[in-house]
């Protein structure tokens, strides 16, 4: 059987093993969390540029699309065309066609209801 002095020792060796692992356990955990933390400012950092890109984006649509108005709006009609007709069975048909010069824009439209009757 060993001596208690050896075991004692073994012991102590141990103990001793661990506590430096413990500490370079500490010490990666600690460059992880650094790591963590700087790689979190950086996606804030993204998410807010990401953000700034989208609200520009947004408006730029909205620009486009209020010059488009604007151009149909100042625009002026060309021709516009209109049939009207009554079916047997007592439908209204309108068909429309409405040209005009801002960026070469037509319109279709038809349009029907059925009359009701009274007798």
């Amino acid at each position: 059987m060993e001596s208690i002095t050896k075991i004692i020792a073994d012991f102590e060796k141990r103990i001793n093993d661990l506590q430096r692992d413990n500490e370079g356990m500490k010490q990666a955990l600690l460059g992880v969390s650094t790591s963590v933390e700087v790689l979190s400012r950086k996606v804030s950092m993204l998410e807010e540029g990401l953000a700034k890109k989208a609200d520009i984006t947004h408006v730029q649509q909205i620009n486009k699309q209020s010059e488009i108005i604007k151009k149909i709006n100042d625009s002026k009609s060309v021709e516009m065309d209109c049939k009207v007709g009554l079916s047997l069975d007592g439908r209204v048909v309108a068909e429309s066609i409405v040209e005009h010069t801002a960026d070469s824009i037509k319109c279709g439209v038809i349009k029907g209801s059925e009359l009701n009757e009274t007798r």
